[in-house]
């Protein structure tokens, strides 16, 4: 690590304040975390303009009834919380890690790797998302994830992506810039990850265009997503699991784990509404906790869905070939 780094906005929030908030026990560190937000939410002039006009844009896209001025410092103290992804959960035992989140529907999911069906979890960037992924990791769940590899994780999460096992994680990893070639082999990967009965973890919140996309609407705008999560599952049986990770005050987190089931050819298209769908009602229901999604350019309004799809650089956008056929 050298000086520049350290003294960099990312040094000083990744390698400095986070380590000195996590001595502090999840919930001190959770509740500085959140006055932080709160406090750069209403000092910084420009962060408050900003938090208020995508909060509007938001709430109008998605007919919500939000008071903006009652959201903007919740959402502010949990951009702060989203920025530290899954970093308060590290150096925690696997027993306090687990006490720390409320879990729903988590039985289906365990019978459906039990009978070795394989698994297709379908996540965002809604809410404490890589808490959550942590969490699958620390259950001991044969878990692969279909995702760009994060960066400013936990220690736990790294060495877990650089674990040397069948499969490795490493070669699931998606690039920006991933030539073709190497985009077949991950879809391979992954194909061969269920048929072995374990759980891939995907994205569903990806507006990008080309192979295995399909066209959706989230916060009221027209977008293709990516859905490779549901060709594969036409394509292996693997049955299909929405994953929500909301924060919960004292640096808890509730955990939703719903079924979806296998999809059946033809319904490609449906169950990807069907997931939009499911997520912007999180959305409505926690605008507070959907910081991606209210600021992040992709998902602001536009009247113009080619201009926005070929400017969906500014994030997220993944690369991905056409799925292989079984």
């Amino acid at each position: 690590m050298n000086l520049r780094h350290l003294l960099s906005r990312k040094g000083l929030f990744y390698d400095v304040l986070l380590p000195v908030l996590r001595t502090l026990g999840p919930a001190r560190a959770d509740a500085l975390l959140g006055l932080c937000g709160r406090l750069s939410g209403a000092i910084w002039l420009p962060w408050r303009w900003l938090l208020t006009r995508n909060l509007a844009h938001a709430r109008k896209a998605a007919g919500a009834p939000w008071d903006e001025m009652r959201i903007r410092p919740r959402l502010a103290a949990n951009v702060w919380r989203f920025l530290a992804r899954d970093c308060m959960l590290d150096r925690l035992p696997d027993s306090r890690v687990a006490a720390l989140f409320d879990v729903e529907e988590m039985c289906s999911l365990q019978a459906a790797l039990s009978e070795g069906r394989g698994a297709l979890l379908v996540g965002s960037h809604f809410g404490g998302h890589l808490a959550a992924l942590h969490w699958l990791y620390r259950q001991g769940l044969p878990l692969r994830a279909l995702v760009q590899r994060p960066n400013h994780i936990s220690r736990r999460l790294r060495s877990q992506f650089d674990r040397d096992e069948p499969l490795p994680q490493a070669g699931f990893f998606l690039r920006r810039d991933l030539p073709p070639g190497q985009c077949v082999e991950r879809l391979l990967r992954a194909r061969a990850a269920l048929r072995a009965g374990m759980a891939v973890y995907l994205n569903g919140d990806i507006p990008w265009t080309g192979p295995n996309t399909r066209l959706g609407r989230l916060l009221g705008q027209p977008l293709r997503f990516l859905s490779v999560w549901a060709d594969l599952s036409v394509l292996t049986g693997a049955p299909v699991f929405l994953v929500f990770c909301t924060h919960l005050p004292g640096g808890r987190f509730g955990l939703k784990i719903e079924s979806l089931g296998p999809i059946v050819r033809g319904e490609e298209n449906a169950a990807v509404q069907r997931y939009l769908a499911r997520l912007e009602a999180e959305i409505v229901a926690r605008p507070d906790d959907a910081p991606a999604h209210i600021l992040w350019p992709c998902f602001r309004p536009s009247n113009n869905i080619d201009t926005r799809s070929r400017s969906l650089a500014a994030r997220p956008s993944r690369r991905v070939a056409v799925l292989p056929h079984s």
